[in-house]
């Protein structure tokens, strides 16, 4: 390659683009002051990618260099995600490949694409357009290269006004000073006197004012200051070469191509505010203007109008400048050939790159907008179904009161609490008649007033909970049932005193009644259940908790806090049932009217194994579902003692009167003292209550 460059000549071309002479290697011997083509068409993609074209044609003419343009421009607009749906060959030459050129545009046209990519020769391109307005094609997008974009005579063709927008890049123009000038002076004073221009300059008409205008107003100056470039290049080469300080060249010998060659390479100096420094493709790239083209109204030519420019891969574009085609003046879409709707991502198939599917967002992602290529995930605490354009909250589920199961617990709930104010106005209307009296007395109105407190707070199980019903109605039953629970033990273990300990505890019996001993007893227990009840809510408060059993339900429910301070309030209530149940077996002997060992035991093992399970389940499953089956634990306890305790009695009173009598009891009493008095004799065989 040395011994070429010593045969050969350097070139310094200031208007060679052709990518047929890009060549990497450092010993080619062509230097250009233009940017390669492969520039233009890093420009043409990322001007299509801005205005996010994903889906164009590209057309050009028949030339090698041409093709191998559209062959670069095809690779590098698949590398950024835009395919090339439809290529053509634009032939050139006689009318005869007007044929041709219409079949080209048909297939531009069937191939439903809005942006077209044309590159080729202004001849070339002319014809081109003139199919296009022929065949009555409007409202496209046409992106030029530089070769002709600024054309006229493609411009000015009758009808182009109609086809749509025209978008390109040119090189950018960089005016030498002073030099319009110098060649309007030049012109109009004619040859200098003594010049050896021949004896016909002499007979040329001065120029006119018309004539200097077209000329000076040319695309062609806008190689000026290239040309300057490339001779300023081979000067500051020349100077390197020969080792030349500011002052003089120390050497005076010719310099050879191999060291020119080498000196090109590094050169790197200022012209007019820009940096002349040859790339590695051995070409100057100073960046490209985005125009486009702006028709006069009236049909009164048109405008070539700058809207961005190009730069180092950065595209800088305003926007507003541009006239889309269209009523709305919007950016035209061009997009793959199926439409996708939101709720779905575009793929590309596998066979044909340049046709999509649809595929639906899957449950959990969402997209709400059209043609995306991506589904979007949804935030956290959210969800989405299949195909979905957005994300939901999920929905808040409890114990509504639309519930089956809610309107039936309601209805037993209702059920118990009118069978106990029942039961109440009966033993209030009978409250000195013996069965009432036998059955406690007052106790009986504050188990009856316990339990009726018990059934109405069934509704705080119902509806959305909040954090004050939360730590109001666990201990709002545990106060209630406690003290049913103390008044049942309390009534047991004086009839049990009575009946088996009456004559060595005669004192004590006179102070239990002249202190009210049983009431002081059962608010005693209430109080022992109150300080747990504090101690629970002051330590470790139940709390409203939400829950997620599922993507798309957050369950809102009460969490009761660590299982120790729930344990501890039904644990209390636990041991005096089992106190209960104690002295209900101590006492199955006594008399009938006062025996309830049968009754008492069913009822407290009812509420044992009621509360045994629920705290099973609120152990082992934390779902919504614990409130109901909460709910359904607290009636089922209510109506353990309103069955086994208050329903016989309130039997009793409204339809065996005749054993509501003091004689009836008496008789029952002296059975009792035979009995207990002459163990062979058979204890009476009645049914007691």
């Amino acid at each position: 390659m040395l011994l070429r460059a010593c045969l050969s000549f350097l070139q310094i071309s200031y208007s060679i683009k052709d990518g047929n002479f890009d060549n990497s290697s450092q010993q080619s011997l062509l230097f250009r002051t233009v940017p390669s083509t492969a520039h233009q068409l890093d420009g043409i993609v990322a001007l299509v990618r801005a205005f996010r074209w994903e889906w164009v044609s590209a057309v050009g003419s028949g030339t090698k260099a041409t093709q191998k343009s559209v062959r670069i421009l095809i690779d590098r607009a698949a590398a950024q995600g835009v395919c090339i749906s439809y290529q053509g060959l634009m032939p050139g030459g006689p009318v005869s490949t007007l044929s041709q050129l219409r079949k080209v545009v048909e297939n531009i046209k069937r191939a439903g694409t809005n942006v077209t990519i044309v590159l080729g020769n202004d001849a070339t391109v002319q014809q081109f357009f003139q199919v296009v307005v022929a065949l009555g094609i409007t409202g496209k997008v046409w992106v030029a290269t530089e070769s002709w974009v600024l054309t006229d005579a493609v411009a000015t063709l009758p009808g182009m006004e109609r086809v749509g927008t025209v978008l390109g890049l040119t090189i950018r123009p960089i005016e030498l000073p002073h030099v319009r000038r110098f060649v309007e002076e030049a012109l109009s004073s004619g040859p200098p006197h003594g010049s050896s221009c021949p004896q016909s300059c002499f007979k040329c008409p001065p120029p006119s004012p018309e004539s200097l205008t077209g000329l000076l107003d040319s695309t062609l100056w806008n190689w000026s200051f290239y040309s300057y470039a490339a001779v300023y290049a081979f000067a500051h080469a020349l100077h390197r070469s020969l080792a030349c300080s500011q002052e003089a060249c120390p050497s005076s010998q010719e310099p050879q191509p191999w060291q020119l060659l080498e000196a090109l390479h590094e050169v790197d100096f200022p012209l007019l505010n820009n940096t002349i420094k040859f790339s590695g493709q051995q070409d100057l790239f100073l960046g490209y203007d985005v125009m486009t083209w702006a028709w006069k109204d009236g049909g009164g030519g048109v405008d070539y109008v700058k809207i961005g420019s190009y730069m180092a891969q950065s595209l800088d574009i305003n926007w507003t400048q541009i006239r889309w085609p269209g009523p709305e003046g919007q950016v035209p879409s061009s997009s793959c050939a199926k439409e996708c709707a939101a709720g779905q991502s575009r793929s590309k198939q596998l066979l044909d790159e340049c046709l999509c599917r649809c595929d639906d967002c899957v449950e959990g992602t969402y997209q709400n907008q059209t043609n995306s290529d991506d589904c979007l995930p949804c935030p956290n605490g959210t969800w989405s179904p299949p195909r979905s354009s957005r994300c939901f909250p999920p929905s808040v589920t409890f114990l509504r009161l639309s519930d089956s199961n809610v309107v039936a617990l309601l209805a037993v709930a209702s059920v118990g609490f009118l069978l106990l104010l029942g039961c109440l106005l009966v033993f209030a209307a009978h409250r000195h008649t013996p069965v009432v009296r036998a059955a406690g007395g007052g106790l009986a109105f504050i188990m009856l007033v316990a339990l009726l407190a018990s059934c109405a707070a069934a509704v705080l199980f119902v509806g959305q909970p909040s954090s004050r019903t939360c730590l109001i109605r666990q201990p709002i039953f545990a106060l209630c049932f406690t003290a049913c629970v103390s008044c049942l033990l309390v009534r047991s273990l004086q009839v049990v005193v009575i009946f088996k300990a009456a004559g060595r505890l005669h004192r004590g019996r006179q102070c239990w009644r002249r202190f009210q001993g049983p009431y002081l007893a059962v608010g005693l227990s209430c109080g022992v259940q109150a300080a747990l009840c504090a101690a629970w809510l002051s330590l470790s408060p139940p709390a409203l908790m939400q829950q997620a059993s599922g993507p798309r339900e957050v369950s809102l429910r009460c969490w009761e806090g660590p299982f120790l301070g729930l344990g501890a309030v039904l644990g209390y209530i636990t041991l005096l049932a089992g106190a209960c149940f104690l002295l209900a077996f101590w006492g199955r002997h006594l008399p009938e009217n006062y025996s309830e060992a049968r009754l008492l035991t069913a009822s407290m093992l009812v509420f044992l194994m009621g509360w045994g399970a629920f705290l099973f389940m609120y152990a082992t499953n934390g779902s919504q579902q614990t409130a109901a089956l909460q709910m359904f634990t607290v009636q089922t306890s209510v109506y353990a003692v309103l069955c086994t305790f208050f329903l016989p009695r309130c039997y009793v009173i409204l339809f065996r009167p005749e054993r509501n009598t003091v004689a009836h009891f008496r008789t029952c009493i002296q059975a009792y003292t035979t009995t207990a008095a002459d163990p062979e004799t058979p204890r009476p065989g009645t049914q007691g209550v």
